[in-house]
Formats: structure tokens, C-alpha cells, sequence
């Protein structure tokens, strides 16, 4: 019988990296409301991201669940973290997008601590893999609730590796809060609160409601339909319906816009990667890569943006330059998929302050009813 000396649960297989990440959830969990950071994984309520150094491809995954914690093993791997997590129904290991992962079982619903480990982060960093050249484990065992912390904490207990180490940044006085949300109060009021909070919660139920009704059919396993739907729910019933050619123009209008309203179209170097992928309805280099080149060019003015209801601030430029996922093609998503993720850039661009009128404009360019 399995105890102290070897766990309940093991299972190995494979996950698709996406985005330099993949997490440990579920579908009722909000992925992106992230509440404590170490250099490997990330928490929030009832799930876990990983960090990778691929940024697309392959990865090779271990998952264990223990009655109890389990010996440290520190030797065969380069950096380890620990943090603790509730999760009110069974989690499992998959991509950003929602799909499961090859040969994974699910963890049962529990509080646990999570001990995450990697190697191989430093092999391929920021390339796509075609066979994987990381290794993970998770050790997942029970722990009491008094365990979970307000925030919560992840604790790095080795680090020889260089992925995701800090970089010094070049404008300090330019660099978003990722730790509170905004919000507009019962008076119409922004506001930056703490997720936590009462008002952080109840903007997270009001996100969960889907815009009144539950999602389905294309929008079923949507990530990112998940998190936009309650801003304007016919919007995003409307993509749905759509076909690959006015999908390309919805992407397209939403680029050309973000780059305007961001200042980024005054640099003719940066407006060619967006005359480029439009024309080819192509983008070959990471979209996110840009975005770092944008962010660290001194030349470049910024500014923060209040976030969305829900959302946390933005660096309007950085977002601007994200919109190009539109058409970034080295990883099998459909269209529909990337018109919702530039969407949602385009939402962190504009800003609490501009996000509505954004959408009044796509509206009325689009001619979208509320039917």
C-alpha cells in the first residue's frame, strides 16, 4: 500500500507549451487572476502556472499526489518551488487554451502544497520545440487550510538555472501593479482593489457569469470567451458566427487601431511587423518577443493603463504590440481563437478609460446587434 515512501498517484505524459506557460486547473478556474509569482510558477485560487523556456512545443510532465510530504530530491533538478493551493473540484495538468494533457490524471479536490521542480529551461529558450527538451514534476500533498496565506506566497528553494531570472528595468516609475484589479464601484467610480476583496470578488462573479448565459458551441473551451464575455456578450457571439475572412478584418481593424490610439504608429520599424503580418495574414516571430523589444527601447514613450473591469493595469505599448497574435501561426489555433486573444490585448490597450468606446467603435464598424 502506497505511504510515506511513495506516492497514492503518479502519472507521466505530455503537455503542449504555449506562451512560455502551461497550468495545472480546471475549466471554472480564472487562470490569469494571479496572486503570487516565483520564477518557476505562479498561483492563484485552485490552480498553478508554469513557467517555461520553450515558448511553444512539447514538454515532458510528471504528476505524483503523497498522503504526506515527501523527501526533498534537489540533485537531478535546476530550480524548485513550493506554494499552496485550494481547489474546490479535481485540477489537471493542461495548455492555456484548456486542452488536457497527454497520458495526465487528474488530481483530486483538495488544499494542497505543491512542490514544482524543472530542468532544461535554459536548452531552447523562446524557441518552438518539436520534441521536448523540459522535464516537470509536481508533488502535490495535503495540508490544512490555516497553510494558505493572504496573499499567497510561493517560496523558491533552489534556482541554478537562468529562466525567468529578474531583469533590471529601464523606467521603474513605468511599471504596472500586477497586484490589484480595477473595478468600477456602485457610483461608477474606478477603482484599484485588491482581488480579495469584496469588490475584486464580486467583479469575479459577475466575470463568471459569462455575460447572463453559459458559453457554448465554438465558444464551449474558449479561454479567453471566458474571460471577455460579461464586458459585451453579443460581441463576442457575433466572432463566433463569423468566417476566417471577416475574422482576419476584425484582427486587422483591432492592430491598426491599438497601434494609433498607442503612439506605436509614429515608428516606422515597429508598424512594419503589423504592415507585414496583415499582408501576409502572418506573423512568424513571437508577437511577445516584439513586445519586449518595444518595452525596453528607451525611445519609445510609455504609459500605464488602468485595466478593465476585472483586469489588472497595462503598459498601453506593450499591449499594442500583443495584438499581432492575431496572426502568429506556429501553433495549431484557429481563427477564432486568435481574434479573441487580440481582442482581449486590444481591451488591455484602451484601458478602463477607453475600452467602451473601443467597443461602441467596433460595433458600429462591424454593424454587431445586440440580437
Amino acid at each position: 500500500m502506497a505511504g510515506d515512501t511513495e506516492p497514492v498517484l503518479q502519472t507521466s505524459g505530455i503537455v503542449e507549451v504555449d506562451h512560455d506557460q502551461f497550468v495545472v486547473a480546471n475549466d471554472d478556474t480564472d487562470t490569469l487572476d494571479v496572486q503570487a509569482k516565483g520564477t518557476l510558477i505562479e498561483v492563484g485560487p485552485g490552480f498553478l502556472a508554469t513557467y517555461t523556456g520553450v515558448s511553444y512545443g512539447p514538454a515532458r510532465v510528471t504528476v505524483q499526489v503523497w498522503q504526506a510530504e515527501p523527501a526533498a530530491e534537489y540533485d537531478d533538478w535546476e530550480v524548485i518551488e513550493e506554494s499552496v493551493i485550494a481547489a474546490s473540484a479535481a485540477i489537471e495538468v493542461r495548455s492555456l487554451d484548456g486542452h488536457p494533457s497527454e497520458g495526465l490524471g487528474q488530481i483530486p479536490a483538495g488544499v494542497y502544497r505543491v512542490r514544482a521542480h524543472a530542468r532544461g529551461r535554459d536548452t531552447s529558450t523562446s524557441q518552438e520545440v518539436p520534441e521536448p527538451v523540459e522535464d516537470y514534476l509536481f508533488q502535490f500533498w495535503p495540508t490544512h487550510r490555516d497553510d494558505l496565506t493572504e496573499p499567497p506566497v510561493v517560496t523558491t528553494l533552489k534556482k541554478t538555472d537562468k529562466a525567468w531570472s529578474d531583469e533590471p528595468s529601464n523606467d521603474t516609475e513605468l511599471w504596472p501593479d500586477r497586484s490589484m484589479i480595477y473595478i468600477r464601484d456602485e457610483n461608477g467610480v474606478t477603482r484599484k482593489v485588491d482581488p480579495e476583496s469584496d469588490l475584486g470578488r464580486a467583479v469575479g462573479a459577475l466575470k463568471r457569469t459569462r455575460g447572463g448565459r453559459p458559453l457554448e458551441g465554438k465558444l464551449e473551451h474558449q479561454e479567453y470567451a471566458r474571460q471577455l464575455a460579461f464586458l459585451d456578450r453579443p460581441l463576442v457571439d457575433w466572432l463566433a458566427q463569423q468566417d476566417d475572412e471577416i475574422l482576419d478584418e476584425f484582427k486587422t481593424f483591432c492592430i491598426r487601431t491599438c497601434f494609433a490610439v498607442s503612439g506605436l504608429d509614429n515608428y516606422p520599424w515597429v508598424t512594419e511587423w503589423a504592415d507585414r503580418a496583415i499582408g501576409q495574414r502572418r506573423l512568424d516571430e513571437d508577437y511577445f518577443d516584439l513586445a519586449e523589444r518595444v518595452k525596453w527601447d528607451p525611445t519609445i514613450p510609455k504609459r500605464i493603463v488602468p485595466g478593465v473591469p476585472s483586469r489588472r493595469e497595462s503598459l498601453q505599448q506593450y499591449e499594442a504590440v500583443k495584438t499581432l497574435a492575431g496572426f502568429y501561426e506556429p501553433v495549431p489555433y484557429d481563427s477564432l481563437h486568435r481574434a479573441l486573444e487580440t481582442y482581449m490585448w486590444a481591451l488591455d490597450t484602451f484601458g478602463m478609460d477607453g475600452y467602451e468606446g473601443f467597443i461602441a467603435t467596433l460595433r458600429e464598424r462591424f454593424v454587431i446587434s445586440d440580437e
